[in-house]
């Protein structure tokens, strides 16, 4: 039996400006399977420990030519580490053997963290931007998991995957925790970031716009509603908060009452072009009461675009009106996993071989990633 209720159909009239994604295949399974027994001496814990029991939320750029993701890999201690995943086709990967990415201890990025004996620290909800000079940039939330649940979005880099040099927190400048950078809002975690980026070759490089770079950023808060906002940058480490004359952050894509983005706004990417920046991301839907669409499950996760001005990347031109995709009948027949709605979650987009391919998390079946695809077409 079908665990979902049926969706509403998709409107098929698409806005011109949408990048035409459509599904590259016709697997229901992953395009990067996820489990596996790997083990690896994690330095918290002091002894080896399975850590890829689960594989997800895969954060891609080209490097040297292929395809490179940092994976989402969660452990048998429930914890979160970052995997390495290399692809020449996009569709078979071949993962690593060991993290390429943990927590240490003696950070001193770390003492804010509520690390208890016998914890380790989790890495997670990464995005990974490649700088004009090559070099790669992750922003990754870091947390100890079922201890205390806010998060601090931090800057990592690293020019080969191999070497890493840790920057902080993305917002050190602002205040000394997340949740202190926007007192009117106390945001618990500031998820999934997506800096402007445009075309350059076959690969994303981040970009400015008018002389700074940008990046939309949510604020998922404790107090108030979820926001998307927007944070500026000069160097891809230390992050603004843009903010009103009254200290209150720019919502620059506000919630939808009725509509399936009406609970808060995830970013998967935004690619600066032609028309304008194209933001994809993700609409949340709330559950009835509380404003959401009542044709859709609460929390169901669909994917969106939004045009943003080109001059004004605060200020958008126009959105998607319903989700560009989703709605998948085989997919929804599956026995749900790790979620618990339909989950089309966009989550990462990366150019390969004249086309774009988008990866996006699902739980259909089991916790795994799908892949989209559309021609490039325009470039700015």
């Amino acid at each position: 039996m079908n665990p979902f209720p049926p969706s509403p159909p998709l409107e098929p009239n698409r806005p011109a400006w949408e990048i035409p994604f459509r599904p590259l295949h016709n697997q229901v399974l992953s395009v990067m399977p996820g489990e596996s027994t790997k083990t690896f001496h994690d330095p918290f814990l002091g002894r080896e420990i399975r850590w890829e029991d689960d594989v997800y939320c895969p954060t891609c750029t080209v490097h040297d030519g292929k395809i490179v993701c940092v994976t989402r890999c969660y452990g048998e201690d429930e914890q979160w580490r970052m995997g390495l995943a290399v692809s020449e086709n996009g569709m078979d990967f071949e993962r690593a053997e060991l993290p390429i990415f943990h927590a240490e201890p003696g950070d001193p990025n770390l003492d804010i963290l509520p690390i208890q004996p016998g914890t380790s620290v989790s890495y997670g909800d990464s995005r990974l931007i490649t700088a004009e000079n090559g070099t790669h940039f992750l922003y990754y939330n870091a947390f100890v998991h079922g201890v205390d649940r806010h998060q601090e979005l931090m800057v990592a880099s690293t020019r080969d995957f191999i070497h890493w040099e840790q920057h902080g927190r993305a917002f050190k400048s602002q205040a000394r925790r997340d949740r202190e950078t926007l007192p009117n809002q106390a945001p618990w975690r500031f998820p999934h970031p997506a800096v402007v980026v445009r075309l350059e070759g076959e690969r994303l490089v981040a970009t400015r716009v008018d002389g700074r770079y940008r990046m939309f950023v949510n604020v998922l808060a404790t107090n108030g509603p979820n926001i998307l906002s927007m944070a500026v940058s000069d160097n891809l480490i230390d992050w603004e908060i843009v903010v009103d004359q009254n200290e209150n952050p720019v919502d620059v894509l506000p919630l939808r009452p009725g509509r399936f983005d009406s609970a808060y706004v995830d970013t998967a990417a935004a690619v600066l072009r032609e028309e304008g920046i194209v933001l994809i991301g993700n609409g949340i839907n709330a559950p009835p009461e509380n404003g959401g669409d009542p044709q859709r499950m609460h929390a169901a996760h669909y994917p969106l675009q939004a045009l943003f001005d080109r001059e004004n990347p605060t200020r958008v031109i126009d959105r998607s009106p319903t989700p560009f995709l989703g709605n998948d009948p085989q997919l929804e027949a599956l026995s749900p996993v790790f979620w618990i709605a339909p989950l089309y979650e966009a989550w990462s987009l990366v150019p390969h071989q004249g086309k774009w391919l988008l990866y996006w998390n699902h739980a259909f079946g089991r916790r795994t990633v799908g892949v989209w695809s559309a021609p490039i077409g325009n470039r700015p």
